[in-house]
């Protein structure tokens, strides 16, 4: 049996999708993981949001963000299927300890992204 380990997934979709366009570009993902034998713990809408750079002549995206358990099998199909969709411009695969606190970590930076700006800033002494 595989070892099972945590990890958040940002995906980035098209700003060019409408909301209706990109529901099943997500769900496509979740069922993935589902038949892979992951299981979303918790998910995110993040919305669209202008990009930290450029993709493709890109300047905005549309951010969701999923917190999954999961082998490093289940991690590797899905990489190769973000690469084969279109609309998904960007995706983030990392490797967290506890999704709980990942999850409320994000809520947090949603609800006051200022406050949690100011201390990742005062944390790296800048």
């Amino acid at each position: 049996m595989a070892v099972r380990n945590n990890f958040e997934i940002i995906m980035v979709a098209d700003a060019k999708l409408t909301d209706e366009e990109c529901q099943p570009v997500f769900e496509k993902f979740k069922e993935l993981i589902k038949e892979g034998g992951g299981e979303v713990k918790f998910e995110n809408s993040w919305g669209r949001r202008k990009l930290a750079y450029e993709i493709d002549k890109k300047q905005h995206g549309i951010y969701h963000l999923l917190y999954i358990e999961g082998d490093g099998e289940l991690i590797d199909h899905l990489r190769r299927q973000f690469g084969y969709d279109e609309n998904i411009i960007k995706y983030f695969v990392i490797a967290v300890d506890d999704l709980k606190k990942a999850h409320d970590d994000f809520e947090s930076l949603k609800a006051d992204p200022f406050k949690n700006a100011n201390l990742v800033k005062e944390s790296m002494g800048a």
